[in-house]
């Protein structure tokens, strides 16, 4: 009968401890082969949005031409000699202010798009001769929300990750400073702006499919929400008073004084 007594008590005690484990599924990219290359085959290139704020800078390949009207700019389009104010800012209507071009249809297209169109359009008017542009994105954000280390806005240009044009939704966790230990990493929610429209996926944080989902890159302005675990939302609603907190303290260690007394005594 002692040792039944004591098995039940160890059972319960084991019971208590578990309750306290940490959460399964914490690990990134659990199923990809290790030492082993894994294929990115999904293409990506962003589209221009309204509120962005491009950086064009227009050069040429014959020595002399004037191009300092094209590189001296401010968000609206006008002469300025801070460096710190050049871009173009993309308006409500989707165009941006170009000199001597006026205003450019610029939304929907990609930078790459835009950098062929103004080019052309340059040597067509006879403004620029043999020119060449540059457009990057200025103002690149996404926001952070839920079980991350840091919900916030992230201004992606002012963090050495952002390297070249684009951003992989890891680098952008790393950014944020990674997720809390109740965060689901199976079901991250990616909140994206596409052609006028809002749509919502999801992306499993565990798996090498990550690789292949048209969310491996983050998109200007993309909201990531980090839903917390099972046990994060139960206790959410939990009344979490100070004698709550207390009585599962003392709950807790009584048991691990049973487990003692009962096996050390």
């Amino acid at each position: 009968m002692m040792k039944i007594n004591k098995f039940i008590c160890f059972g319960m005690v084991i019971a208590a401890l578990a309750s306290c484990t940490v959460p399964k599924d914490i690990v990134y990219i659990q199923d990809a082969p290790r030492n082993e290359k894994v294929a990115i085959t999904n293409e990506f290139s962003s589209k221009i949005q309204i509120d962005d704020l491009l950086g064009i800078y227009v050069s040429s390949t014959v020595l002399g031409a004037n191009v300092a009207s094209f590189n001296k700019t401010n968000e609206t389009g006008g002469k300025s000699n801070s460096s710190s104010a050049q871009g173009y800012l993309v308006d409500r209507n989707g165009e941006i202010n170009f000199p001597y071009l006026g205003l450019l249809k610029v939304t929907g297209m990609t930078r790459e798009q835009l950098r062929d169109t103004i080019e052309v359009l340059l040597a067509k008017e006879d403004l620029v001769p043999e020119p060449h542009v540059t457009v990057n994105l200025l103002n690149f954000r996404f926001y952070t929300l839920g079980a991350t280390g840091k919900m916030s806005l992230q201004n992606a240009n002012n963090n050495n990750m952002m390297q070249g044009e684009r951003l992989t939704l890891l680098q952008a966790i790393a950014m944020s400073g990674d997720l809390d230990i109740t965060g689901r990493r199976k079901n991250v929610t990616i909140i994206r702006e596409v052609d006028g429209y809002r749509e919502i996926g999801t992306v499993d944080l565990t798996s090498k499919e990550l690789f292949d989902s048209p969310y491996y890159y983050v998109a200007q302005n993309d909201i990531i929400y980090v839903e917390p675990n099972d046990r994060m939302k139960r206790q959410a609603n939990l009344d979490l008073t100070p004698l709550t907190v207390v009585t599962s303290v003392l709950s807790f260690a009584t048991s691990i004084l049973t487990f003692v007394y009962i096996f050390f005594k």
